[in-house]
């Protein structure tokens, strides 16, 4: 444990002052007001062992489980969430407190680790090489925590980063303080973010006073990042969605790309649990998910099954325990992308000239367009060729 002087330990409070002293951090004001920090020169000498100067593989979390050792590995919770939890999805490690406090009501002292995939559905938008609504999230939470653990931990992950080639002195950091909520809880955290070539690479958090019941509040402290994340933006991995590098190529957007597997990766996720598409809840970003990547795939023509595959395969490598096969998701996938592409098809023909037809969108594509080939004039079939000649 780190030597704290600048008080007795039972006061100290983990704020900006603290952090900075204990991790020996300093003003980067070479990079313009930014609020950047960096690592002293010779921060980290004599607390790397010589078992981290070897480069630990985190293609799994084997890798992880090695380099935060002596703390325990928990299962990891289902990714949609039971009903009266804060989100629909789970969408952190740190979560898993409340799945804690709804089965025991109490919080006792412990640290435990999840590695585990999570679904942030706000992104579907916003999808791009380092962003996504699915990734496996890396967790260490540390209940009743002190100060000092939080700066043991944080150690930690700068020396995770280190192992894998990343120079001490390339490390940029920034200390935030700021008010939080989970639900009816409310508390203040103390947020410290790593970047390394300015991209985010995960954070430290030290929640203060969380609200266990109406009388008991306790410290947290809450390490998380996103292995792809990581992965790519220190360069091991050249794409940011690793195990799918055969669909990137030179011909297309690398963006692009990760926007179209992105949409499969998240509905396996979320089809593996048994869910299927509707208009509300979990089921609701299924389809979403489902029209965004039919209106995507149009020029690029991705193979669903291939994509469901690669993904089903990722997930299982990341404590993902499905609750049906990989060839039952690729029919629910399936049947709601052909939904989304009968849909897309109707909309496409207005804009063409053609009619507005009434027809139930909830069948196959085939039988679809047989549908509507039966009752349409010979000119109005010819705009229909032509619509599905552009969005085929």
């Amino acid at each position: 444990m780190e030597n704290f002087e600048l008080k007795d330990i039972q006061n100290i409070e983990c704020d900006n002052d603290f952090i900075l002293k204990n991790l020996k951090l300093v003003d980067a004001k070479e990079l313009g007001p930014n609020n950047f920090l960096k690592l002293k020169p010779g921060a980290l000498s004599g607390k790397i062992d010589a078992k981290y100067l070897e480069k630990t593989p985190l293609d799994d979390s084997n890798g992880f489980l090695e380099h935060f050792e002596n703390i325990k590995i928990i299962e990891p919770d289902k990714i949609c969430r039971p009903k009266g939890d804060t989100t629909f999805f789970t969408v952190a490690g740190v979560q898993h407190i409340e799945t804690i406090l709804r089965r025991d009501g109490k919080l006792k002292k412990e640290q435990f680790m999840i590695a585990q995939p999570v679904i942030r559905s706000q992104f579907m938008d916003k999808v791009k090489d380092g962003t996504s609504t699915s990734f496996v999230n890396f967790s260490i939470e540390s209940i009743d925590a002190t100060p000092a653990e939080f700066i043991e931990l944080s150690n930690k992950f700068i020396q995770l980063v280190v192992n894998q080639g990343v120079k001490p002195e390339e490390l940029r950091l920034q200390v935030e303080e700021l008010p939080d909520r989970w639900g009816d809880k409310k508390f203040n955290k103390t947020v410290l973010t790593f970047y390394f070539n300015n991209i985010e690479l995960g954070e430290c958090i030290y929640m203060h006073d969380y609200p266990v019941t109406e009388n008991k509040k306790i410290n947290i402290v809450d390490i998380g990042f996103g292995v792809e994340r990581l992965n790519w933006g220190i360069g091991n991995n050249k794409n940011y969605l690793p195990g799918f590098d055969e669909f990137y190529t030179d011909k297309i957007d690398s963006n692009k790309v990760t926007a179209l597997i992105d949409s499969i990766r998240t509905a396996t996720l979320i089809a593996a649990e048994g869910v299927k598409s509707s208009n509300h809840d979990q089921g609701y970003r299924l389809r979403q998910l489902l029209k965004r990547f039919v209106s995507r795939n149009q020029e690029t023509k991705f193979d669903i099954s291939e994509l469901v595959r690669v993904s089903y395969e990722y997930w299982g490598k990341w404590n993902f325990q499905p609750n049906i096969n990989e060839s039952d998701v690729v029919e629910i996938i399936k049947q709601e992308a052909e939904r989304n592409w009968n849909s897309l098809f109707l909309s496409a023909l207005e804009e063409g000239g053609g009619p507005h037809i009434y027809i139930d969108i909830n069948q196959t594509t085939t039988d679809f367009l047989k549908q509507i080939n039966v009752s349409l004039s010979k000119e109005t079939r010819e705009i229909v060729n032509e619509v599905i000649k552009k969005i085929k």
